[in-house]
């Protein structure tokens, strides 16, 4: 196909003729005069730079008066000017007006009236603000700013509401800026009915739109339409496959946005804005409107670019015309413009052709024109020597997949296949239409294989071919395709839409295929997004409500229960199923054969019995009824040898309390006796003594508070407790004391915990001095105010302040005493302050204060609370052996004064006997949590799946766990899953059960922590198979899925999998070298890992070497497990010296040698500097048990047994538990 070029075109033509195509009649033109060279770059923004001239805010009076001499002023006043700024003189601003041009040509007659035959006027801005008003407004345009800067539209609105409020003078920056806000922080897919609403305002206030304003205002709607395009294609697609008719089409194309553009295009020609719009602006209004093929529009907006001075068209301006024109079916029109872009080219510079030559081809075929299409392809995209991209081809495929030519669609992408050297590949915008077509003509085998072709493809943007697929597949009967087609949408992170999710589980209940059905709904609800669950919850809970009701038994209906566990509502389950399961129940009830359904169908499951439990509760039946099912439960619970849970017992108490029927109540304490009482009688009596101690020294609890701050306890992690007071409550354990609470300034009082709770530390303290210091000074702070400010600012590490307002408290407390005698109101108060001050300082660490305010608190007769205890065992931590003993001996104290345990205390004692794998005392205290009702949290879970895991114990830990997760207070965390990942990683390798544990949270929506990804690469490069791409490829899908930047701990795994584990020296280099490629500091770890792949593989000069610049470039800890290395590593090639070197520069007490810069020794040896023991000498690195044992095994391979007994005795002379002694002293008998 031979294209003319435009000198053939225009030979008898003016330019007004371009435009007479099939849509638009001929009409008068005026001829443009010659268009001005183009400028360059830097003339144009000169130009713009004359027209943005500001005043200096520092120029003087004079200057001013001089400049204003040389430039024509402006009249028009600033809006919102006080009366004193009108009687100053308004400044003016230059103005560089381009030359006045005529329009191109008129629009059609469907176009918006406009008289493009205007002279351009000249560019005037609105003028600045008056010198008087001149910096209030631009503070207050910089604050605007600043509030821009803060991504966050609701500040900026509330800062130019307070402009506006102030009587501030407003101009068109303001104005500017606000618009930009909204045009860059709405959210997507909102209309623009706010933004525009300003629009009006600055209209209605007389202050003029810049070329900027209305280019921004351009911009945001063409963005918007494009926006509204999308979606509403979205929706007739769905539409179309749902069959439902969707009224959001009609509201969306209501908006209008498009016509609204062309209108602020109109004002802007008026105005001579449009001589400083960019080319890409008027790109973007033709890209919009070749969507509606409007060449009337399209022709006056061409015709403005054309006349600019300071904007020529490039390739995309032709592209989108060429498209625009297709569209309309004026095939002549797109090769004319095709052919003026043909002789423009040479002077665009670099760009890529193929998009104006594939948007030719698109025409061609939307004018029907196969062949010329295709000529275009194969003649002259080749000729002109273009580059072939997929692009062109996928267009003719679609062309053929509408007019169901699937042959010969096949064709094409063979032709593709069999020349993939000169030919561009398929890729998935190549497999949908055909799959479409397949779809709609019903073909399943054809989609089949379509389909197949498509799912090796980036499948990211076919989520509707995808779902077409699916519904084809259902139509035909093949469910488990369609199931097939959800798990190629997870790997793509695709989701279904809550109609086809409905279909596919609908089709297995239909058909009585319960367990794919239940598969159907757990791998549904694994894919979908928090925000898609909301909204299609109400379509999922009726699709598996239908599969609920058409069970016959119990159990499955439980178990589909379970499995959309997801869709619950706070963790509540839906009212629909538990009718559902009441109903079952109800139905054998009344056939005198419930026991004996529930004796058959339910196993000896807690989680069921609760749900049930739950279920009979939410039903609101006849209380006789109600009652008989609980009992009826009850001893099938019996009859499985299931122990009621606390907050089961606590919840059915509390529901026949609320009932008010009293026999019923009675009757259920009665039948629950027997299952909630406890065989141990030292329980018993430490609840009772429990219970005495309450009206003692028992004050109002802040274990919730503390149970949501305290730390997650984890392998890598000690327990922080960062706790967080509760609010000021009165203990009604302390009797009332009439003067004592007539004192009490509670207003103050809340001001001062509102103020320490916010970090207002100095402010806390000011309240509390006002406070102790008005009238009289009688005032006293509310006792359990102070108690939590003066807790919450010494846990906050402002101990300075927790003292000054303890001294404070106690004084006034005193005071009263002294005036009005020890009461028991006041005794508790000085007991409340005093035991804070003890909190503080314990979990400071600062351990020798604590025993101060312990003492003081003993003094009075009484002891620390359960969170005082539990402080006091957090700052006095040892090694793990001591910490455990610390612990069984705080317990037995706080046990021994009938001290009132929390979840806080329990939690801190369970973790401390995790660490040192004493499972049997943590199970133990875990029970006694359940029989003196104190909550099980999160965190109380996590530290006891760490002690099974740590112990070995694999059956409790599975079983601690699935009782976390269906327990009503679970709150998602991420510590146990990765305890249970660490278990099967390093304890007992597992990589499935990683993975298992890993799906899991991925399906619960938990986010991965940095520990989760080093477990994980540790799960592939440990096991054999190892598979270290997919450990090395965890390193970009941290930051790619979850935004976790790579940490040293990450690289130091995989070195070590590397180096130690498979003896690859020069890879670990490699991932040593990619850390720092990355910005990523080695710390410690990574140092361990690359010194250990150095010691074995041999190389120990560069593990010395490496060792100086570890020492030079980071502050080591004490840890001795590098050390061992080299002692090891020594000790193996006979260099007995050098190892006992290392052994003997380290120490047994690091309080007995100061730390010092090890390259800064005294250098009177130069051998002995160079060596690893100098540069160990240098810091201080303390023997620990292993480090004797490394030292003896150095010895006893080298059978030198005389010097392995001296460090055993050694080791004997420092007392270390006799467990850990034993297994150096096995060594050294074995021997």
């Amino acid at each position: 196909m031979k294209i003319k070029t435009a000198s053939e075109l225009l030979a008898t033509r003016t330019l007004g003729s371009f435009h007479q195509s099939k849509l638009s009649s001929p009409q008068p033109v005026t001829v443009l005069p010659q268009k001005p060279q183009r400028q360059t770059a830097a003339q144009r923004r000169q130009a713009l730079l004359a027209n943005k001239t500001i005043l200096a805010k520092n120029t003087s009076k004079a200057e001013k008066v001089e400049k204003a001499e040389k430039i024509e002023a402006t009249t028009a006043k600033p809006v919102n000017a006080s009366p004193q700024t009108e009687e100053q003189p308004t400044p003016s601003v230059p103005v560089v007006a381009p030359e006045p041009k005529a329009a191109t040509a008129p629009p059609s007659p469907s176009s918006p009236k406009i008289d493009i035959a205007v002279v351009m006027t000249p560019l005037t801005p609105p003028e600045s603000p008056s010198p008087v008003d001149a910096t209030p407004a631009m503070e207050a345009n910089a604050r605007l700013l600043t509030a821009k800067k803060t991504g966050n539209l609701k500040t900026v609105l509330l800062e130019f509401a307070s402009i506006k409020k102030q009587g501030l003078a407003i101009n068109h920056h303001t104005y500017n800026l606000v618009l930009e806000a909204y045009s860059t922080l709405r959210r997507e897919g909102s209309p623009l009915t706010c933004m525009l609403r300003v629009y009006e305002e600055m209209k209605q206030m007389n202050v003029s739109p810049s070329s900027f304003t209305y280019a921004l205002l351009i911009r945001t709607l063409c963005r918007r339409d494009v926006e509204v395009q999308k979606t509403v294609a979205m929706l007739r697609r769905q539409s179309a496959r749902t069959g439902h008719i969707l009224k959001d089409i009609d509201v969306l194309e209501l908006e209008g946005n498009l016509g609204k553009a062309m209108e602020l295009f109109a004002k802007a020609m008026e105005a001579g804005h449009t001589q400083v719009f960019e080319v890409d602006l008027y790109n973007q209004l033709l890209r919009v409107l070749s969507h509606y093929g409007d060449t009337g529009n399209a022709v006056l907006v061409f015709g403005q670019l054309t006349a600019s001075a300071h904007a020529t068209a490039n390739a995309a301006t032709f592209a989108a015309l060429i498209n625009l024109f297709g569209r309309a079916g004026d095939i002549q029109a797109a090769r004319r413009h095709f052919a003026m872009y043909q002789e423009r080219k040479a002077t665009m510079g670099a760009h890529d052709a193929s998009y104006v030559y594939n948007a030719l081809v698109d025409s061609h075929l939307k004018c029907g024109l196969l062949d010329g299409a295709i000529r275009v392809i194969e003649e002259d995209m080749v000729h002109d020597d273009i580059k072939l991209t997929i692009i062109p081809y996928n267009s003719i495929i679609r062309h053929y997949c509408t007019v169901l030519h699937l042959e010969k669609a096949h064709t094409v992408v063979n032709q593709l296949l069999q020349d993939p050297e000169r030919l561009p590949q398929p890729d998935a915008s190549t497999y949908g239409p055909i799959l479409a077509a397949y779809c709609h003509v019903q073909d399943l085998n054809g989609a089949r294989a379509v389909y197949a072709d498509l799912v090796k493809l980036d499948i990211g943007k076919s989520y509707g071919n995808l779902a077409n697929y699916a519904l084809l597949c259902l139509s035909k009967d093949d469910g488990a395709s369609a199931l097939a087609v959800v798990e190629d949408m997870r790997r793509a992170r695709l989701e279904p839409d809550p109609v086809l999710a409905c279909r596919i589980i609908d089709f297995f209940s239909e058909r009585q295929q319960v367990e794919k059905a239940m598969d159907a709904i757990y791998a549904i609800l694994g894919v979908l997004s928090p925000r898609t669950l909301v909204k299609g919850q109400r379509q999922l809970l009726d699709a598996t409500l239908r599969l609920i009701n058409s069970l016959t038994h119990l159990a499955p209906m439980i178990q589909a229960v379970q499995v959309a566990s997801p869709l619950w509502s706070g963790a509540k389950l839906p009212l629909p199923m538990a009718l559902a399961l009441v109903d079952h129940l109800l139905k054998h009830h009344k056939a005198n054969s419930l026991d004996a359904m529930l004796n058959d169908e339910i196993d000896a499951s807690l989680n069921k019995f609760t749900l049930l439990f739950d279920a009979v509760m939410m039903a609101q039946l006849p209380v006789d009824t109600t009652l008989s099912l609980c009992l009826a439960l009850l001893q099938s619970m019996r009859s499985h040898d299931l122990v009621m849970p606390f907050y089961m017992v606590s919840r059915i108490n509390g529901y026949w309390q609320k009932s008010g029927h009293v026999n019923a109540e009675a009757a259920w304490r009665s039948a629950l006796d027997p299952a909630t009482s406890s065989s141990n009688d030292d329980d018993k009596s430490l609840e009772n003594a429990m219970q005495k101690d309450d009206d003692a020294c028992q004050k109002g609890t802040n274990e919730q508070h503390m149970q949501k701050e305290a730390a997650e306890i984890d392998e890598n992690d000690a327990l922080t407790t960062v706790s967080r007071a509760a609010p000021a409550v009165a203990s009604p354990a302390v009797p009332e004391d009439p003067v004592f609470a007539a004192l009490v300034h509670t207003t103050l009082s809340q001001q001062m915990l509102d103020a320490a709770m916010q970090g207002e530390m100095q402010t806390a303290l000011l309240h509390l001095s006002a406070l102790v210091n008005s009238g009289d000074g009688d005032q006293l702070p509310l006792p359990e105010a102070a108690r939590d400010a003066i807790a919450h600012v010494g846990k906050q590490g402002d101990i300075k302040v927790a003292v000054s307002m303890f001294e404070q408290c106690i004084s006034a407390y005193e005071g009263y005493q002294a005036k009005h005698g020890q009461t028991k109101m006041s005794q508790h108060a000085v007991y409340d302050v005093t035991n804070s001050m003890l909190i503080g300082y314990a979990q400071m660490g600062d351990m020798q204060m604590a025993k101060v305010y312990y003492d003081r608190i003993k003094a009075m007769g009484l002891y620390p609370d359960g969170n005082g205890y539990a402080s006091l065992l957090l700052g006095s931590a040892k090694c793990a052996t001591d910490e455990a003993s610390d612990a069984l001996t705080i317990y037995d104290e706080a046990k021994r004064h009938h001290v009132k345990p929390t979840t806080f205390f329990y939690n801190v004692v369970i973790s401390k006997l995790a660490k040192a794998r004493k499972l049997e005392p943590a199970l133990q205290l875990f029970d006694e949590m359940r029989h003196l009702h104190v909550g099980a949290n999160a965190i109380t879970y996590g530290a006891m799946i760490s002690a099974c895991v740590r112990a070995g114990a694999e059956g409790h830990a599975r079983r601690l766990f699935s009782e976390m997760l269906a327990s009503p207070t679970y709150q998602p965390r991420v510590g146990p899953f990765n305890n249970m990942m660490q278990f099967y990683v390093r304890q007992q390798p597992n990589r499935e059960c990683v993975l298992e544990y890993f799906c899991e949270m991925r399906r619960r929506h938990i986010k991965p922590s940095p520990h989760t990804y080093k477990l994980l690469i540790e799960a592939y490069s440990t096991m054999v198979p190892y598979d270290m791409p997919t450990a090395h490829r965890m390193l970009s899908d941290m930051t790619r899925r979850d935004r976790i930047r790579p940490q040293a701990t990450h690289y130091a795994a995989l070195i070590y999998a590397y180096g130690t584990l498979q003896r690859d020296v020069q890879s670990a280099d490699r991932v040593y070298d990619e850390m720092l490629k990355a910005n990523v500091t080695p710390d410690e770890g990574v140092y361990q890992a690359m010194l250990d792949t150095l010691i074995s593989n041999d190389k120990m000069d560069r593990a010395a070497e490496m060792y100086k610049a570890m020492v030079a470039s980071i502050d080591k800890s004490s840890s001795p497990y590098i050390e061992n290395l080299f002692i090891r590593g020594y000790g193996a090639m006979g260099r007995l010296d050098e190892a006992h070197a290392i052994f003997d520069a380290m120490v047994d007490d690091p309080s007995h040698r100061e730390k010092k810069s090890a390259w800064k020794q005294n250098d009177d040896n130069a051998a002995s500097t160079q060596s690893v023991a100098a540069w160990v000498q240098g810091i201080i690195v303390v023997r620990e048990p292993s480090t004797y044992e490394a030292m003896v095994e150095a010895y006893k391979n080298q059978n030198d047994m005389d010097n392995a007994n001296a460090v055993l005795q050694q080791m004997l002379d420092r007392d270390f538990p006799e467990k850990v002694v034993a297994v150096v002293a096995e060594l050294v008998n074995a021997a």
